[in-house]
Parts: structure tokens; sequence; C-alpha cells
């Protein structure tokens, strides 16, 4: 330490005025857990500014992790990956505290793709991620894979013989189906009949799938519709949704209309961001598609709902991604780490 000394002509009354500044900020991390006898967390004290702190839960043999919260993103904040991101972002995922991973729902009847989204589920699974996974049927890839009457059967069955698969392999909870609505053939099998099939088909996974919660995801558009019907077994009749553009309020009201109905163990969002073709439609300043993210991540957590899974961490034309295409963060990387 230096002293720093000068010399003031006294030739008349002067003021003189030591200003200091700390050479290093520091900074004190305090940690905890609930309940009391849950366990240990390790990383607990006071560092220099820009230190990376490993912090580290570790239970107690009657108990096992859940959920980190605190400073920093919200716990119920998940993050909508695609299997062929796996290999690349995991890591970033996890130590970001992206837990809830809702893996690609894969089409069943393509099954090499089904197959390399098993392995990397198991990749996740091992990682400590919580995934949510299941099979669909989508006929938006391939018009063949369109749900009919005659061959709801081998849907039926895709879904019995993956929840299976979901239970021996340590998945979190099992999808029955994504926005499976968009995908039968509306003459044979209409919306109404897809969703009696769907509710009778819950009982079957649930028997065969004790993980975790038995879910299904809906359109936006078909909120109302599994409102009027109730979700009969489907342990979680959760919901794609997307504010569309600045002026466009539906999107609170189809959060809160699922919270009241549904209660918040009953509902949660499997995918949301700002708008369904591109986060550009919804506006090209970053920052202002920044503050919008946020706008919705608070209402949804003032909601009462205890999950929201981000769509989507990257794609190559960046069009609602986290990341740009040349691997940059865009500022609404902030809204979600800093979201608690």
């Amino acid at each position: 330490m230096m002293n720093m000394k000068i010399n003031v002509l006294m030739d008349g009354d002067k003021v003189c005025i030591a200003w200091f500044k700390k050479k290093i900020k520091k900074f004190t991390l305090t940690t905890g857990v609930e309940p009391a006898d849950g366990g240990t967390v390790t990383g607990a004290g006071t560092y220099k500014e820009g230190t990376i702190v490993p912090v580290e839960a570790i239970p107690n043999s009657d108990f096992e992790f859940d959920y980190w919260e605190g400073t920093g993103k919200w716990h119920g904040l998940g993050m909508v990956g695609f299997w062929n991101q796996v290999d690349e972002f995991l890591t970033t995922w996890i130590e970001n505290g992206f837990i809830d991973l809702r893996l690609d729902i894969p089409d069943y009847q393509y099954a090499p793709v089904v197959e390399q989204s098993k392995a990397h589920v198991i990749k996740a699974v091992a990682a400590g991620a919580r995934v949510i996974w299941g099979v669909s049927s989508n006929s938006s890839n391939n018009s063949a894979y369109t749900i009919t009457a005659a061959n709801w059967s081998l849907f039926r069955q895709a879904i019995l013989d993956a929840a299976q698969w979901a239970q021996d392999n340590g998945v979190y909870e099992f999808q029955i189906g994504n926005e499976e609505e968009s995908h039968n053939d509306d003459t044979t099998l209409t919306d109404a009949q897809l969703r009696d099939n769907l509710k009778s088909l819950a009982t079957g996974v649930k028997a065969i799938f004790t993980n975790g919660n038995v879910s299904y995801s809906c359109r936006a558009l078909d909120v109302d519709d599994w409102i009027s019907l109730g979700k009969g077994d489907i342990d979680i009749l959760a919901a794609n949704i997307y504010r569309g553009q600045p002026t466009d309020i539906t999107w609170k009201i189809l959060i809160t209309n699922l919270v009241n109905e549904f209660g918040i163990d009953g509902t949660y969002i499997t995918e949301f961001n700002l708008n369904p073709v591109s986060l550009d439609d919804y506006s090209t300043d970053e920052i202002v598609q920044a503050e919008a993210l946020t706008e919705m991540i608070d209402y949804i957590k003032a909601s009462g709902m205890k999950r929201a899974i981000y769509f989507v961490w990257y794609n190559s034309n960046s069009r609602h991604g986290v990341i740009r295409a040349d691997g940059t963060y865009k500022p609404l990387w902030n809204s979600l780490i800093n979201s608690n």
C-alpha cells in the first residue's frame, strides 16, 4: 500500500480532498439449502469481481436435488433443444441452470431420428437434466404421418413403446404427443375424437411410466377446447404459447385460463417465445425483443406457473434462438439468465 503526498502552498484558504477507490471489487456469495436437513452446498464466501465460483449441491441420503433458486435465472425456466444440439450445448444449458430440457419430440415413424433422439436423451439424463420427452406423428414433416382412424392404433402403440423406453432410461416427464390436432385428418378422426383418444391413451401410459408426470402439449388455439373437455388422466395439460405482436394480449388470457382451470401443478408452457414465425417478426430491434421477453417471463411467474420452456436455443437461421448464427449471444440472453 502506497501513501500519496503532495505539497500545498498555503497562500490563501484552500481545500484538499483525497479521493479513494477500491483496487479490486469483492462480492459475497451466500448459499443455503431447503429444507435444512436436505444436504449441503459448497461455494459460499467473498470473491474478487469476475471470479467464476463452482457451486455444488450435495444431497443427504434421503434426498435428491430438485432445483436452484436465488439471484439469477428463475428456476422454472427450461430450454427446448434439438437432439443434434446436445453434444455441443448440453454443458452450457446445465451450467446456466437450464435443468428442465424439452428435447425434440421426434416423429415416431422416422426410426433413425427416434434412435438418435434417444441417444441424446440418455446423455442429457446422465448430465443431471430433467428431460421432457415423447414421440409425435408430425404430418407437418411428412403428410404420410397424418393420424387417421385406421392408423390410430399404430400411433397408440408407438406412444406406449416410447413410454416404456422413457421409464427405463430416466426420463423425467413423458409427453403423449405435441400439437397432434395439427396432425390428424379431421375427417375419419376429428379433433374432438383425437382428444378423447389421447385422454384414454394417458391412462395406459400412466400404467407404464411411473418416473413422473404424463403430459400433453397443445397449440394455443386448442386451449379453450381442452378446458371445456378436461384433461382426464393426463397429469399436465401444457401448451405452446407465443406472444404474436406487441399489442396482442391473447397470450396473457391463455396463461390465466390454463392456471385457473388446471391449477399451478396441472399446467405449464412447453414452448414460449415472442412470435411463432421469428423474433424479427416481433421486432428487428434486439433490445425490444429482450424487454418483451422479460415481460413474458414476469407475467408467467406472476400467474403461479412453476415452469416455462423457452423455444429455442439455436437454429441455423437464428429465427428464434438465444444465440446468433455466429455464436454470439443476443440481448435476450440476459432476460433469461437474470430472470429471478
